[in-house]
């Protein structure tokens, strides 16, 4: 069963959704500043192209926008775009599932559901079973036999549903999808995109439970380019100024007594800076995969501009990924 969407090929050449793409780019944030330092953050909500879905839901409205967005790109490709840019519609999608499955678990309506689903590119096939009565177990019983990328049905995902919570479930399904997708023959930019976030997911994590000193055993993913034997050593020595040299290694950034969000901050600020990189060495794949990125960014910057609006614009800014 796949993951997400199978449409027929409209035929669009690639340079259609390239000029397409050069002109939506020009809605999008670029002048951090001058938002930060106009009177109400909210204005730009406002006066942005699609400041009224947002205005009007700003709990989700910039979320929801960049599925819009996304589900817009990935119906303009034709099949061989799509197909390169498959694993990161994967990967996207990922949190769409996970969030549904949550609001199953806490019994929340139909139409919560619906409206999450609402500019989702998962299959019809899991869009249903996220959408009828069934419960989260039996869901997941059918995610594991049978979702293509869960190719070993031993995963165990309504077991690790009931033992560790949606944290086991996440890192079941998370786990499955980076091990898919870090052994298929992809597009090189694609594929070092996927070996960052692989490693930046494994900082994170090993953050984390450094922090918190917890005695459970953290699940790090595996085919980034940092060995799984360096993150377990470091957790296991708890060296903290190992854990910023490497940090340091993936970000070229000392940041001193980090906390996970600045952590995490710093890393996307890196992928940044490569993937602007990428399009100057690949006119289309890259462009396409930095504007994708861009509308992912646009809307975590836009969810920190309206929730933190009251707090210090200098601790804003520190917040924000450029």
């Amino acid at each position: 069963m796949e993951l997400l969407q199978e449409i027929k090929d409209r035929g669009y050449p690639a340079e259609y959704l390239l000029a397409r793409i050069h002109g939506r780019r020009k809605s999008l944030l670029s002048n951090r500043d001058r938002v930060l330092s106009g009177p109400e953050l909210s204005e730009y909500h406002v006066l942005s192209d699609h400041g009224t879905s947002i205005s009007a839901h700003p709990q989700d409205g910039t979320w929801k926008r960049f599925l819009k967005e996304s589900s817009w790109i990935y119906y303009q490709m034709n099949n061989r775009l799509r197909n390169i840019f498959r694993p990161y519609f994967m990967y996207s999608e990922l949190t769409t599932l996970l969030i549904c499955l949550r609001y199953k678990a806490a019994k929340g309506s139909s139409a919560e559901i619906a409206r999450l689903l609402e500019f989702s590119l998962l299959s019809e096939k899991i869009r249903y079973q996220l959408n009828t009565d069934t419960d989260v177990p039996s869901v997941l019983n059918m995610l594991e036999k049978k979702a293509f990328f869960i190719h070993d049905n031993s995963a165990g995902l309504e077991q690790a549903f009931l033992k560790d919570g949606f944290k086991g479930v996440e890192q079941k399904i998370s786990g499955a999808l980076f091990e898919y997708i870090l052994n298929l023959h992809t597009h090189p930019f694609i594929t070092r995109f996927f070996v960052f976030i692989a490693d930046a997911r494994n900082i994170i994590t090993l953050h984390k439970y450094m922090r918190w000193d917890t005695t459970s055993v953290p699940s790090f993913i595996e085919g980034g380019n940092i060995k799984k034997t360096i993150l377990t050593d470091i957790l296991r020595s708890y060296n903290t100024d190992a854990l910023a040299a490497l940090v340091y290694r993936q970000t070229g950034l000392r940041i001193d007594s980090p906390d996970a969000a600045r952590v995490e901050t710093a890393l996307q600020r890196r992928l940044t800076g490569m993937i602007k990189k990428w399009e100057r060495e690949s006119p289309d794949i890259g462009l396409i995969l930095n504007y994708l990125w861009r509308c992912a960014v646009e809307a975590k910057n836009l969810s920190i501009l309206y929730h933190g609006r009251e707090l210090d614009r200098g601790i804003l800014k520190e917040e924000l990924v450029y």
